[in-house]
């Protein structure tokens, strides 16, 4: 028996309820681009610009203090329809996002609608939690990620955690379930659109068109900086490594943002993965090198989608699906929330 094949063995002696997702094939709709011009970027701001319906069901809201005395925001969903299932479908957002991006809002309305419970996410610092912070959320933070299970189990002891991470969020997320930062894991995870080595992401969005991406991020990191510490100075013009390297790395206890990038890049730990987690990612995203996902070396109890042309969690197909229309990723995540729930009741 070689030297994986024993790993794997103790793994699922340690757990038998593990499934090698890489067996398994999910029934995904082909994704043609909706423009086939410059698909990388034009999927992205479509990706963004495109209007979705919000997420109106009733729900409660919660702040959860972290170890080290900073808030996160926690919205709650509780699944009454004859159709719940016992277990929540947790949401963490992007960079300089919150609960209300439009992603996060139809995610939710996917998995409530399958009868999943569904919490959304406000990391440190952000969205409902803006100015309850001393330090950043960063790609490295999954031991926030670890409280934020910690506490759901608390509140809902017999539901299944399900975590889904959205780019910055996929890579905090990764963290975690490689048990990098933090050890309280959620059940099953979905990764979209992560970035696993931070330098050549970071390297990716400071140059080229995707400035203008950098441009935006910039200017919202800014001003809640300026909230959170108003001694921080940041010039009117600069990018998000200059923040990484003046305000995250230093507030979260790294040497300069290589160190941070060094420290909470997960490419070299993916064969660590030690629950159940679907992956997605573009090979055009321009904020990520594609060939750090081929070049990685994952294990068995992962499930890759590598789509040609989505852009940065873009995904807008010419075909549509009669649920969710040109929205490729809903369709996406819905088929794997299936799944999920078939391999784990």
């Amino acid at each position: 028996m070689s030297t994986k094949e024993q790993v794997i063995h103790e793994r699922e002696r340690q757990n038998p309820n593990l499934v090698r997702l890489s067996q398994i094939k999910l029934d995904l709709l082909p994704f043609v681009p909706v423009l086939k011009v410059e698909t990388a970027h034009s999927q992205t701001i479509l990706g963004h610009v495109l209007k979705s319906k919000n997420f109106n069901e009733q729900g409660r809201q919660m702040f959860l203090t972290l170890p080290d005395g900073d808030q996160m925001s926690l919205k709650i969903y509780e699944n009454k329809s004859a159709n719940r299932k016992q277990a929540i479908v947790t949401l963490f957002h992007g960079l300089a996002g919150d609960h209300t991006s439009d992603y996060i809002q139809r995610s939710a309305q996917v998995a409530f609608d399958l009868g999943y419970s569904v919490c959304m996410v406000d990391h440190r610092g952000a969205g409902l939690a803006e100015g309850m912070a001393k330090k950043p959320y960063h790609s490295g933070r999954g031991e926030d990620a670890s409280e934020v299970s910690l506490k759901l189990r608390e509140m809902f002891p017999k539901k299944k955690q399900i975590f889904i991470g959205f780019s910055m969020s996929g890579s905090i997320l990764l963290n975690l379930i490689t048990r990098r930062y933090g050890q309280r894991l959620p059940d099953y995870c979905i990764v979209v659109n992560a970035p696993i080595d931070l330098l050549k992401a970071s390297s990716h969005l400071i140059k080229g068109f995707s400035r203008l991406y950098d441009i935006r991020f910039y200017h919202n990191l800014k001003k809640l900086i300026a909230k959170a510490d108003p001694r921080v100075y940041l010039p009117l013009v600069a990018n998000s490594r200059l923040i990484d390297d003046v305000f995250t790395s230093k507030k979260s206890g790294f040497i300069d943002s290589f160190d941070y990038y060094e420290q909470c890049s997960t490419h070299k730990y993916l064969n660590q993965i030690s629950v159940p987690t679907f992956v997605l990612t573009s090979k055009d995203d321009p904020f990520i090198a594609f060939e750090d996902y081929t070049t990685a070396n994952w294990n068995d109890i992962t499930h890759r989608t590598f789509i040609d042309h989505g852009g940065h969690m873009g995904y807008i197909s010419k075909h549509k699906s009669k649920k969710y229309g040109i929205r490729w990723l809903d369709d996406y995540l819905h088929k794997v929330l299936v799944t999920i729930d078939s391999i784990s009741t």
